[in-house]
């Protein structure tokens, strides 16, 4: 069995490629060397589904030899071995947000990216200052990670470096911005996000909406209002801020089982 999908895993047809990268998985925790080295290989391959879905087998195989070979692709490979090993190694059970931290200080920005993304879903809180310098990457596309790592991580010293963010040249960070604040709750980022209901960017102005919305700042309902009439994104800026104003002025008796649910949910963590 393992060697058919050995030769599956070179054919021309990425789909067939893919599809025997995922069903390698009882090989790779068996540690098998050829399917090892077959997965590595993979890694490399032209067709970023293909990659993705070898890593995800390596990293879901839970086994040493497995992530160690994550870890050589990580350091050792091409650009694009690099980043899909940094995809994968969110994906393992044993956590390698150190190796994921020394990524982001490669020169190439998708590794720097991959390893971003990958640290977001780790949520791993340790990173928070390294995320912050990638705030001012060169790349955008590495700013819209960051953005959306540090608003998964949710730690407070990011919410000033991301404000500043809502005026970012790149329409993606700036929206990616608003989400992560609107996400950990930043009280203290309302006014910067009342201005961002004017970006001239609607995706920016539909999730500084939906922020407000989760922070309930009554001072944001005049700019809330006059997005009432936005006709963006298939109207849904509008639906968003309709959305927002809803939570705003909704009386505060009807918001007291979630005020409950959250007051019992942290007293839970305090005692556990």
């Amino acid at each position: 069995m393992t060697e058919d999908l050995l030769q599956l895993l070179r054919s021309e047809n990425p789909a067939d490629r893919w599809q025997a990268a995922i069903h390698l998985s009882s090989a790779a925790r068996s540690q098998q060397p050829d399917a090892l080295d077959a997965l590595a290989d993979a890694l490399e391959d032209d067709h970023p589904f293909v990659r993705w879905c070898a890593g995800l087998t390596l990293a879901q195989a839970n086994r040493p030899q497995a992530t160690v070979v994550l870890l050589d692709a990580l350091e050792k490979g091409s650009l694009r071995g690099q980043a899909a090993a940094a995809d994968a190694l969110a994906y393992a059970r044993q956590k390698n947000a150190e190796a994921l931290l020394q990524a982001l200080g490669s020169n190439e920005a998708i590794v720097r990216q991959s390893a971003t993304e990958a640290l977001s879903r780790l949520g791993y809180r340790s990173a928070t200052s390294r995320l912050i310098t990638l705030l001012t990457d060169e790349s955008p596309w590495v700013r819209r990670a960051a953005t959306r790592a540090l608003g998964h991580v949710g730690d407070g010293d990011a919410v000033d470096p991301l404000a500043q963010c809502l005026t970012d040249e790149s329409p993606w960070v700036r929206s990616s911005a608003a989400y992560a604040l609107g996400a950990m709750r930043a009280q203290q980022a309302a006014p910067v996000l009342i201005a961002a209901l004017e970006d001239a960017d609607p995706q920016v102005r539909r999730n500084a909406a939906w922020a407000l919305g989760r922070l309930r700042d009554s001072a944001a309902l005049p700019k809330l209002r006059a997005l009432q009439s936005d006709k963006a994104l298939d109207g849904e800026v509008a639906k968003e801020a309709e959305t927002a104003m809803y939570a705003i002025q909704r009386p505060v008796w009807r918001r007291l089982p979630s005020v409950l649910r959250r007051w019992r949910a942290r007293r839970t963590a305090s005692t556990a």
